[in-house]
């Protein structure tokens, strides 16, 4: 067999290829659909710190006394990576750009970011316009102003700062489904007086199904609000009821501007993000999550965190670095969604194995609004900002202003398939590519030292 100039060409380009396919189509060999029933075995004290529940799928944890909400899981069968998700609290915040509804640090609602962007940017300029900088009027607005502002809470809920109630774990069994159900529910909030409005007035809570279920809130006024659950999957139930709301407090101020000052103030929106940290360690570490558990120690999974990424939809998202201090970056799916009732937006630990189930964070782009009997209201639409943090993701689930009533909101999280990660190499492919690389040369000196039809096989 003889091959030409031409058919070398083509066999090179076909090598040169082949790990770019291998890369696009990844093998995945793992147990990553679980039937429609798991066993569950319950462990009410694991290491002394834990609740545990151990399916051959998925191994859950979080703390036995409900110390704060922290969840810990990995695959059952591979204990190498341990993913962990903590609920760091709540946070108003300001939005004064209509196309930038999601939450920003720099907005964050508080007396001093008022007073830097309400008070200078649309109150003090129009005052001076209207009344003069040395006017009793002007002089008398801004002493009101200061007044109010004094009078603010402070926009962040710190979950870690709070004591909560772990009630349950109990099983749920109905017809075509049963679950683990518990919840933390906030119980104190020592010594922060302006947030003990909060107080029994935030639950999380959580359901652990062994059975997929397709769940139907409010069937009979939102039959298109619905969402699978699959087995081995945790889902929350985010619930905020009673906030007060620190733009509410300044209203009344707002109203009076007009009234007596003649001084119209563009309508201010604001809304609420629950902070989630993600993060992934080793099983040996697990001891610094059990320290912030017992001591109520702060951020030292974080400090032990092995994350390189997470893959954000198709698009990877590198962790390693420390963006804090920079505008947060929207998730851009959920400003553009049209079926909201159909989406979920789904983040995954980025994971350079490609045979084992991985971890990942859902959510719905849409949350209910609830009356005093429970009732579905209003469904309003949900956004996402997120920056790097060295090594773990923040990620900030925002909720727009939804004043009395009661917001209820449900993330997921659990295991599934690794998708493709095109700017990581595994070993395997990165061997290919020497060995390729190797064949290659290797034809290509021998054409060059021949410089004739290379005989292959001799006849």
């Amino acid at each position: 067999m003889k091959m030409n100039k031409n058919m070398l060409a083509v066999g090179t380009a076909l090598l040169i290829m082949l790990p770019m396919f291998l890369v696009a189509f990844p093998k995945t060999n793992a147990k990553t659909n679980v039937s429609a029933y798991l066993p569950v075995s319950i462990d009410h004290n694991f290491r002394g710190v834990w609740y545990k529940f151990e399916t051959p799928n998925i191994t859950l944890l979080f703390p036995a006394k409900g110390t704060k909400p922290m969840f810990i899981w990995w695959y059952t069968e591979d204990n190498s990576t341990v993913y962990v998700i903590k609920f760091k609290g709540l946070i108003e915040y300001l939005i004064f750009d209509i196309d930038k509804p999601y939450y920003r640090s720099r907005f964050c609602a508080d007396n001093v970011t008022i007073n830097a962007t309400l008070w200078k940017n649309h109150i003090e300029p129009k005052l001076r316009l209207r009344w003069g900088y040395m006017a009793l009027k002007y002089r008398e607005a801004r002493n009101r102003f200061l007044g109010w502002l004094f009078g603010l809470h402070s926009p962040f809920l710190p979950f870690s700062a709070c004591k909560w109630n772990l009630t349950g774990p109990e099983w749920i069994k109905e017809e075509n489904t049963s679950y683990l159900a518990f919840s933390f529910i906030l119980s104190e909030i020592p010594e922060r007086p302006r947030l003990q409005f909060a107080k029994g007035n935030i639950e999380i809570r959580c359901r652990f199904y062994n059975t997929t279920t397709t769940e139907v809130p409010d069937p009979d006024n939102y039959p298109n609000y619905n969402y699978t659950v699959a087995a081995g999957q945790l889902k929350f139930d985010l619930i905020v009821r009673n906030w007060e709301w620190n733009i509410d407090k300044l209203r009344p101020f707002l109203e009076l501007l007009e009234k007596e000052y003649d001084v119209e103030v563009p309508d201010v929106k604001t809304g609420l993000a629950l902070w989630v940290n993600m993060a992934s360690i080793t099983i040996q570490d697990l001891t610094y999550a059990e320290n912030e558990v017992k001591n109520q120690a702060e951020n030292q999974v974080e400090a032990e965190s092995q994350m390189q990424g997470t893959m954000i939809g198709d698009k990877y998202y590198p962790v390693n670095k420390n963006e804090i201090g920079q505008d947060e970056k929207p998730i851009e799916a959920t400003l553009r969604l049209r079926e909201r009732f159909r989406k979920r937006i789904r983040l995954h630990f980025a994971h350079r194995q490609r045979d084992v189930p991985v971890g990942f964070l859902e959510f719905v782009p849409w949350a209910r609004l609830l009356n005093e009997t429970g009732e579905t209201v209003k469904i309003v639409n949900v956004t996402a900002s997120y920056i790097a943090a060295g090594h773990h993701l923040r990620l900030f689930i925002c909720y727009p202003y939804f004043g009395d009533y009661t917001l209820e909101h449900d993330p997921t999280i659990g295991l599934a398939s690794a998708p493709p990660l095109p700017t990581l190499l595994t070993p395997e492919v990165i061997g290919i590519m020497l060995l390729t690389t190797v064949i290659v040369t290797i034809a290509i000196l021998a054409y060059k030292k021949r410089k004739e039809t290379i005989n292959i096989i001799s006849p």
